[in-house]
């Protein structure tokens, strides 16, 4: 079978496509003939040096979420059949033709609702951070301002539907082009931004009449994140939750006084973290956010689908900062 591998951090050029032994499942484990495999910018993120991260053990054959068929199951697996149907977690090896999922790591029940294998599989990544930001961490409440960045993006665009869908009294959207703006604009994003543009910040208070910003959801980091200190409203909360600029800066001491005496809060948010630490949480939120599916309020929007031979121009499109929703690999 394919699978995909890198020896080395770097650009998307070191990713490697390899002919290698489809693998067997051991206790707890199913083996899935892949249909779908999420990609994110994080993937990205992992394999270039110098990542957050930290220095993998080499080689690295990306872990990512998969959607596929059961062909084998390990012992102990009684809940699962071979011809079904499943979504769930490969820690390694998802970047491939077959992929082992642990039981404990499958999304389920699925929603009830028409999607196609593309778009289930950016379900627990994108769409559930997009949820558990909101919800959790903000906990955001009706008629609140949300400034969503990077609202085009692939949790971005899950962020302005969940936000509408949660009742936020005004959706305000940033993105660095005009057909990502028109992407949220028809997501629910009331007001859109161009944050590459000068006076950005300005067109943000006037369009809140001077009050600013209740929630704000950062994942670029670097200066727009300085920038958008300024813009939290008192008791308004800044959900960083990435850094796409490469960098996350030193907030300076005037900026951290305006925070302290405006009641304002910073709070960091990681779903692998977030996984780890609250399984109880992730069920419960996973329960709401099906809903919201189900409903018809939250629906992926996937820009592209890549063939497996494809993943190198996969990763070089996510780099380049031109896409928009979410990018999907089929086998």
């Amino acid at each position: 079978m394919k699978l995909v591998r890198y020896y080395t951090s770097g650009g998307p050029e070191v990713l490697q496509i390899e002919e290698v032994a489809v693998p067997q499942p051991e206790a707890g484990q199913v083996l899935v003939k892949v249909e779908a495999i999420d990609v994110g910018f994080v993937d990205t993120q992992m394999r270039n040096e110098g990542s957050p991260w930290g220095t993998p053990s080499f080689p690295v054959a990306p872990g990512d979420y998969v959607y596929g068929t059961v062909v084998q199951v390990g012992s102990g697996v009684d809940e699962v059949h071979v011809g079904e149907h499943i979504l769930g977690f490969a820690p390694s090896g998802a970047y491939a033709e077959y992929a082992l999922v642990p039981l404990a790591l499958r999304f389920h029940p699925l929603p009830d609702i028409s999607l196609s294998p593309e778009e289930l599989v950016t379900l627990p990544v994108a769409g559930e951070t997009a949820y558990h930001l909101l919800a959790t961490s903000a906990q955001v409440r009706p008629g609140e301002r949300v400034l969503i960045h990077a609202a085009a993006g692939g949790i971005g665009h899950f962020a302005v539907q969940l936000a509408r869908a949660m009742g936020a009294g005004q959706i305000l959207a940033t993105a660095s082009s005009e057909a990502k703006l028109d992407m949220a604009q028809a997501l629910g994003a009331d007001t859109l931004i161009n944050y590459t543009e000068p006076g950005w910040t300005e067109q943000i208070m006037q369009a809140t009449e001077g009050k600013g910003v209740d929630v704000l959801l950062d994942m670029v980091g670097g200066q727009i994140l300085i920038e958008s200190l300024p813009l939290l409203a008192p008791f308004g909360r800044l959900i960083i939750y990435g850094a796409a600029s490469g960098n996350i800066p030193a907030l300076s001491p005037e900026s951290l006084l305006s925070l302290m005496m405006g009641m304002k809060r910073i709070e960091g948010f990681s779903s692998f973290t977030f996984m780890q630490q609250h399984p109880d949480l992730i069920a419960q939120g996973r329960q709401a956010f099906r809903h919201y599916v189900e409903q018809g309020k939250v629906r992926p929007h996937i820009m592209r689908t890549f063939a497996l031979e494809d993943v190198v121009e996969a990763h070089r499109l996510l780099e380049s900062r031109t896409s928009y929703g979410k990018i999907v690999l089929c086998p």
